[in-house]
């Protein structure tokens, strides 16, 4: 979106193989009274993670997590997922229109520079931490595709700096999932999540290959949903089948939505796979058979192990705000606000 389109910016803007981020830990941005400093700060630059899975060696689907090894990892990603809320929540101040939308806009961009020009994100020392980062650059760029319209500080040497970087770390990205990513990982909601990260990124700068990218990360993901909108790679998660496929679907429909500012319609793509996978979330809680039957397994949101919360259904403001679905509209409406730090902030300003 262009400084000249900012009204269509309120309404366009808004793990898993090894090493996915289980719900319990995602980055949350809850609507909320409580008054923030307007002007958000750079933490110390994170530049470098490396570590392993969160998994016990033992679960062959990826569903048993090793408490020390998730708070391992959960402490290494702790600095960049508080950054990323933080960077949200100015960024639904910048366009909010009010007095103080300057002032947000302006400081998150020379937040996000700092860590630009630092080359934050750029040594990535293992596999795990190369799946996992991508969600986090996605959410910096959400956040910055916001504000940019609104900073009066983005001159063009710091614009320069600020998506310099989003693009090399986009492309870096790009590289390993096109050539390096384990055989599911490329294909599941990892590769979405990089797919989002695309779609943001060469939204906030204009890089066509980059857009072209997260079309077609898109479309590669979706299109392997079956009759009833099931992702095949997610179903394999045992227990934890029905939490990523709602993992994925988040970054499939917000970077659709953002897709067809440009004139792509992957909304179609495949006999309407995106709108498949999408009913299929209300479909699965309505009738747990449907989904337990494809995973083999009772699910953890069913046994009482997991309890679904507004975050992992934030997308669903993106989507209705293109399609009436009155099903997911009944379904979403005890979980509003809806607030996911990844996708933005607070999905009911945005969309």
């Amino acid at each position: 979106m262009t400084p000249a389109n900012t009204s269509t910016l309120a309404l366009a803007v808004s793990l898993c193989l090894l090493t996915a981020l289980p719900a319990s830990a995602q980055a949350e941005v809850e609507a909320s009274e409580e008054e923030d400093s307007v002007c958000v700060q750079a933490p110390e630059p994170v530049v470098s993670l490396s570590y392993g899975s969160r998994y016990t060696a033992e679960s062959e689907d990826r569903s048993d997590l090793d408490e020390e090894a998730n708070a391992e990892v959960e402490e290494a990603l702790g600095p960049v997922d508080g950054f990323i809320a933080d960077l949200a929540k100015a960024a639904n101040r910048a366009q909010s229109g009010k007095d103080e939308a300057a002032e947000a806009a302006n400081c998150l961009v020379d937040a996000i520079h700092a860590w630009a020009d630092a080359g934050a994100l750029s040594q990535l020392g293992t596999m795990n931490a190369q799946i996992s980062v991508p969600s986090r650059l996605g959410g910096i760029a959400m956040a910055y595709l916001q504000a940019k319209p609104y900073a009066t500080t983005l001159d063009p040497a710091r614009r320069e700096v600020v998506e310099t970087w989003l693009q090399d770390r986009m492309l870096a990205t790009m590289d390993f999932f096109d050539n390096e990513a384990p055989t599911n990982a490329s294909r599941n909601n990892l590769r979405a999540w990089a797919g989002l990260a695309g779609a943001a990124v060469g939204r906030s700068t204009g890089n066509e290959e980059i857009l072209d990218w997260a079309g077609e990360t898109v479309e590669l993901v979706a299109c392997q949903a079956d009759e009833d909108g099931a992702l095949p790679l997610e179903m394999a998660r045992g227990p934890r089948a029905l939490h990523y496929q709602i993992h994925a679907v988040g970054p499939l429909v917000i970077s659709a939505a953002l897709l067809a500012e440009e004139g792509r319609d992957l909304f179609e793509a495949c006999d309407g796979a995106l709108h498949r996978i999408v009913d299929f979330v209300p479909r699965a809680f309505e009738d747990p058979d449907l989904v337990n039957g494809k995973a083999g397994e009772e699910q953890t949101y069913f046994a009482g192990d997991e309890e679904l919360r507004g975050f992992e259904l934030a997308w669903a403001e993106a989507y209705l705000s293109r399609f009436d679905d009155a099903e997911l509209a009944a379904f979403i409406d005890s979980y509003r606000p809806l607030a996911n730090s990844k996708f933005g902030g607070n999905q009911e300003l945005l969309w």
